[in-house]
């Protein structure tokens, strides 16, 4: 398959052709192609060019993160999820979570802490958390602040929240302020 044959399904997606997008991308997911597996996934999800169906969409997205498809796997969480199946969604957030990805590091920070789908456990929430801070993820600076915070190490908590704010994180504002009105 080539470059153009992928191009083509997303260039008709982009201009609103969900129709010819979907028949170029069942063809190469046909083919192996695990971002068009993710991206038809997708268009069951938003009812693009299909009757939106989530079962489809969970189908299309299983087949792409089974093949390894991290962006899949994160995506296949969030499904999970929705559908209030923490277990499930633990485990592939934790598969693309250990491959880098900062919104499944994010979401499996939050299961730890708050104990949905895994054993409840801060300091795992905690590193989770930090590996998606350090990817720049507002959420995960936020939630890194408050267990700081609740911690009362407010250095490390003003840290986090002043990378959230930079990034125009409101909660994170307000929590500045807060610590700023405590003299810190």
């Amino acid at each position: 398959m080539s470059s153009n044959e992928k191009d083509a399904g997303l260039v008709a997606y982009e201009q609103g052709d969900f129709a010819a997008a979907l028949a170029e991308w069942r063809q190469l997911a046909e083919e192996g192609n695990l971002q068009a597996c993710h991206n038809i996934a997708i268009m069951y999800e938003m009812g693009q060019g299909v009757e939106a169906d989530l079962a489809q969409a969970q189908q299309w997205c299983e087949r792409a993160a089974q093949g390894g498809s991290v962006p899949a796997q994160a995506h296949l969480g969030y499904l999970l999820i929705q559908q209030q199946q923490p277990e499930q969604a633990a485990q592939w957030w934790t598969k693309a979570a250990q491959a880098g990805d900062a919104d499944a590091q994010f979401s499996l920070g939050q299961l730890y802490y708050l104990g949905q789908g895994v054993a409840k456990d801060d300091e795992e929430a905690a590193d989770w958390f930090e590996a998606a801070a350090l990817q720049n993820h507002m959420g995960a600076q936020f939630n890194l602040g408050v267990m700081y915070a609740n911690g009362q190490r407010y250095a490390h908590a003003k840290y986090w929240w002043t990378k959230a704010a930079q990034s125009g994180d409101e909660q994170a504002q307000a929590a500045l302020k807060q610590l700023a009105d405590m003299g810190v």
